[in-house]
């Protein structure tokens, strides 16, 4: 069975860009940003935004991410090499959610 390439451009924002990833889901991402960066930008839009964590930090050789909930939406919040630091709706549901964090962040962020 082969998937069908579902990725497309939403949204050229001033940092960011609103985009499908190749499932589909909706995504936040900011090419260029520091590793060095993901952990302040992270904690603070789990403060901001009321998450919990779901499962625990993954440190890979190129790329860092965790997923949180809020209700019943739930969100990763990853940083590779490739894309750089990414929001990613993990549902329909979440849309919204990811859509606040990127305007959120497209008002506060200083790369």
């Amino acid at each position: 069975m082969s998937k069908v390439d579902q990725t497309e451009v939403a949204e050229r924002l001033k940092f960011g860009v609103l985009c499908r990833d190749f499932s589909g889901r909706l995504c936040y991402e900011i090419n260029d940003f520091p590793l060095e960066k993901y952990n302040e930008t992270k904690s603070s839009l789990v403060k901001k935004f009321g998450l919990f964590p779901f499962g625990i930090t993954i440190y890979g050789l190129d790329e860092v991410f965790q997923c949180y909930i809020r209700g019943l939406k739930r969100v990763g919040i990853e940083w590779d090499v490739w894309s750089g630091f990414i929001v990613v709706a993990k549902s329909k549901r979440a849309e919204n959610l990811v859509i606040n964090m990127a305007r959120h962040l497209e008002s506060t962020i200083e790369i």
